[in-house]
């Protein structure tokens, strides 16, 4: 957010958009705060490597094939993903354009660094017992890192949507009590 801040782009604003156009037609807004402590923990007990997880990744890229083909092919009736996300992309100035792109290579270069270090490390450990070879250190290194990109990719989505989804249900439920 700090690049896209020095550009001067107005990050958020669709949601006071939103507020006001649903004020306007009379539909209550509610505020959904995802607790940090939440959040961390069900990341954290995501990223552990236990079976139980592992098996949820597997399925969860054994379920992409399907997902994707209904992002693509989206029902009758049903909103479609990419044909919205063209339009609002194609609606962002040049200088969002830049803003974003600037962070994105930012975050990039700062998660590739992370994982290259993991990486590394896990590759230098199984060069020295003999596993691996000096001449299949890169290769060695590179699969590593997919391998664990393949399985926090998952984890980390289903995190982040489970922890946004208990907001809004414990939302919903005290609105509810208190009516």
């Amino acid at each position: 957010y700090g690049i896209i801040g020095c550009f001067a782009v107005e990050v958020g604003a669709e949601f006071l958009a939103a507020e006001t156009q649903a004020s306007e037609q009379g539909i209550p807004c509610a505020c959904i705060d995802v607790d940090m402590n939440r959040f961390w923990a069900r990341l954290a007990a995501a990223a552990l490597p236990t079976p139980q997880n592992v098996r949820d990744a597997l399925v969860s890229w054994l379920a992409f094939p399907r997902v994707m083909f209904r992002v693509l092919f989206p029902p009758r009736g049903n909103v479609d993903v990419v044909g919205s996300t063209v339009l609002h992309l194609a609606s962002f100035p040049l200088r969002t354009w830049v803003a974003f792109s600037l962070a994105g290579f930012g975050a990039s270069f700062v998660m590739t660094s992370m994982l290259s270090l993991l990486s590394f490390a896990s590759e230098q450990g199984a060069e020295r017992t003999g596993a691996v070879s000096a001449k299949e250190s890169a290769d060695a290194q590179a699969l590593i890192m997919l391998m664990v990109e393949l399985y926090l990719f998952p984890q980390v989505y289903a995190a982040v949507a489970a922890s946004r989804d208990e907001a809004m249900y414990r939302s919903i439920v005290a609105t509810c009590r208190e009516r």
